[in-house]
């Protein structure tokens, strides 16, 4: 355990947060949703932030909430871990502030004038794809058949989760803000490292 939280801290503690509020949501129901969904009544501004590792939805029935957790947690913690353990830790941790961020000004935006509430950490999740998919071409002869094929299906059910037809155009603008959001943090590294390669 010491070991997992060493070498992926970030991820660890999205991961045990996100549960930690999904066992809460499940023993005090809408309470929670009215306290910490995006757009709640009354509205918070802490919203923008708790809605992110929130799941489920505010009327829907109890498993929804663990299968909504259970998908997100398909992105975060092989793609978030890979990214993590190549990566670094600060670089994760930007990707998250960053893909919820620009995630909850999509929403906002998106359900402008509309009373929609929602939860979750697909943004997130879809910008640690993002850089895991990035990431794999240079590490793919490292794994095994079994991890290959694991990683395939997990891209391919992403691919799947961001068709509107699946789960609504809002939701897919969402998804798309994860993708931009990853592009962004990456670019924006790419010119640091540049500038700081011509200052040098």
């Amino acid at each position: 355990m010491k070991n997992i939280l060493k070498t992926y801290p970030v991820v660890s503690t999205l991961t045990f947060i996100c549960l930690l509020l999904g066992i809460l949501t499940s023993i005090y129901g809408n309470a929670m949703y009215d306290l910490l969904a995006f757009h709640s009544k009354p509205v918070y501004y802490w919203q923008y932030m708790s809605g992110t590792l929130m799941h489920g939805s505010k009327g829907a029935p109890l498993w929804f909430l663990w299968v909504h957790l259970f998908l997100n947690g398909l992105m975060i913690l092989p793609f978030g871990g890979l990214l993590e353990r190549k990566r670094g830790s600060k670089h994760v941790l930007l990707v998250f502030v960053t893909a919820t961020v620009i995630s909850s000004i999509a929403f906002h935006f998106l359900t402008q004038g509309q009373k929609i509430q929602a939860t979750g950490i697909s943004a997130v999740g879809y910008a640690f794809i993002t850089g895991g998919v990035i990431l794999l071409p240079n590490i793919w002869q490292e794994f095994s058949c079994t991890v290959k094929l694991y990683y395939l299906f997990l891209i391919l059910l992403a691919s799947l989760m961001l068709l509107p037809m699946i789960t609504g155009w809002i939701s897919t603008w969402l998804h798309l803000s994860g993708v931009a959001s990853y592009l962004l943090v990456l670019s924006s590294a790419t010119i640091l490292r540049k500038n700081a390669l011509v200052i040098r």
